[in-house]
C-alpha cells in the first residue's frame, strides 16, 4: 500500500523521503501543488521530518526576499513617512505650549524646534524635535543614494519623491516594469477609475499629477503631457530593470513640451 505525504511516500510501512528534501523543499512543494510527484529515496532510520522546521526555514527565506532589493527601500521610505507624521503630531503639541512663551512658528517644524530655548525641560523638548528632523534627513539621504544606484533613469525623469511613490504603489520595480504607459498614467487614481463606470469620465492621471509643473497646466493640456511623461516612464523603467542605457535627456524633452503647452493658455 502506498501513501503520499508532504515529505515523501510510505510504501508497505517503509518511509521514502523526496530526494534532497532539505535543500529543495521549495521546488518539491511546488511540484506537489501542481500534481507532480518528485523522486524519492528510502531513509534507513525511518524518522519522519519535522514540518515545523521546514516552515521556519520557509519563513526565513520569505523574510529575506521581503527585505532585499527595492523591498528594503520601500520599507525605509514608509518609515520616513511615519517620521513625518510623528514630527507633525509633536509640533501640534508644542505650538500652543510655546506660544505662551512667545516663540513664533515659522512654518518649518525643524526651524521651530531649533528656535526653542528656555529652561532645561524646554531645551530638551526642542532638542528632541530637532533629533527627529536630523534622523529623517539622514534616512532620506540614504534612500536617495540607494535609489540613484537602483533606478537612475527613472530618478532623472521623475525625481526622488515621485519615483518612490510609484515604487510603493506598485510594490516594486518588478511589477512596475510590466505596466503599460496607460496604467502608469492612472496609477493612484483607482477610486476615480472605478467611479468612471458610473459617470463615464475616465481619469486622466493618478500620482503622475505630482510631476513638477503638471498641475499648473490648463486642464486640457494635463492629460496630453501626462501621456507623454508616462510613455517615457515606461521606457526608463525597463532601462532600470534590465540595467541598460540612459534616459536620453527625456526630462529636457518633457520640460520643453511643458513650456510649449503653457504658451497655449
Amino acid at each position: 500500500m502506498e501513501k503520499i505525504l508532504w515529505y515523501g511516500k510510505i510504501i508497505d510501512g517503509k518511509i521514502y523521503l523526496f530526494k534532497n528534501l532539505r535543500e529543495n523543499y521549495m521546488a518539491i512543494f511546488r511540484d506537489l501543488r501542481n500534481g507532480r510527484i518528485p523522486e524519492t529515496e528510502e531513509i534507513p532510520s525511518g524518522e519522519v521530518p519535522d514540518l515545523r522546521d521546514f516552515l521556519l526555514d520557509f519563513e526565513r527565506e520569505r523574510l529575506k526576499d521581503e527585505f532585499s532589493g527595492d523591498q528594503y527601500l520601500i520599507k525605509l521610505y514608509s518609515i520616513k513617512k511615519e517620521i513625518n507624521e510623528i514630527i507633525n503630531l509633536y509640533l501640534e503639541k508644542l505650538i500652543p505650549f510655546f506660544q505662551m512663551l512667545d516663540v513664533k512658528y515659522s512654518k518649518d517644524p525643524c526651524t521651530f524646534f531649533k528656535s526653542i530655548s528656555g529652561n532645561e525641560i524646554e531645551n530638551s523638548l526642542g532638542s528632541f524635535g530637532s533629533s527627529l528632523c536630523d534622523f529623517r534627513t539622514y534616512l532620506d539621504d540614504y534612500i536617495k543614494k540607494k535609489m540613484q544606484d537602483y533606478m537612475p533613469n527613472t530618478m532623472s525623469l521623475l525625481g526622488y519623491d515621485l519615483t518612490m511613490e510609484y515604487l510603493v504603489r506598485s510594490g516594486g520595480l518588478k511589477n512596475l516594469v510590466k505596466y503599460p504607459a496607460s496604467t502608469l498614467q492612472i496609477l493612484g487614481a483607482e477610486k476615480s477609475f472605478f467611479r468612471f463606470y458610473g459617470t463615464g469620465k475616465t481619469p486622466k492621471h493618478g500620482i503622475i499629477f505630482n510631476y513638477p509643473g503638471l498641475a499648473s497646466l490648463p486642464a486640457k493640456s494635463r492629460g496630453k503631457l501626462a501621456r507623454i511623461i508616462c510613455n517615457k516612464l515606461a521606457i526608463t523603467l525597463k532601462m532600470d530593470y534590465y540595467k541598460t542605457g540612459n534616459n536620453l535627456n527625456y526630462k529636457d524633452l518633457i520640460d520643453k513640451k511643458m513650456a510649449e503647452l503653457k504658451k497655449l493658455r
